[in-house]
């Protein structure tokens, strides 16, 4: 079961202020979560809906792509989970987690009604 903390500032750092204002600004409260002695950047809640996602610069290394998925991956619930990037590429999708482009985020989610 995840955890959600509750104070987010702390957890701030500078590639996740912009998109904390792009989830608050689609209506979503944004939270921090752990599991299992991982992190979830993000835990955004609107309503019933609930998104978790993670965020790096790029991922081109293995050892990044496996840091970022981690936290997803353990989560067990069915709500959406992303990892958001600075990459002009689209990845794959890797068991259920999809890949959003930094760029593309704030269209990513008006089209997708999140």
């Amino acid at each position: 079961m995840i955890e959600i903390i509750n104070s987010i500032r702390k957890y701030n750092f500078w590639n996740n202020n912009p998109m904390e204002l792009s989830l608050r600004r689609a209506g979503f409260q944004v939270y921090v979560g752990t599991i299992k002695d991982t992190q979830v950047d993000f835990v955004a809640i609107k309503g019933e809906r609930r998104i978790y996602l993670q965020v790096t610069l790029q991922l081109t290394e293995e050892k990044t792509i496996e840091r970022e998925y981690r936290s997803l991956k353990l989560i067990e619930d069915n709500f959406d989970k992303y990892v958001v990037s600075m990459d002009d590429y689209k990845i794959p999708t890797n068991e259920g987690i999809e890949h959003i482009s930094a760029w593309n985020l704030d269209n990513f989610l008006i089209t997708n009604k999140l």
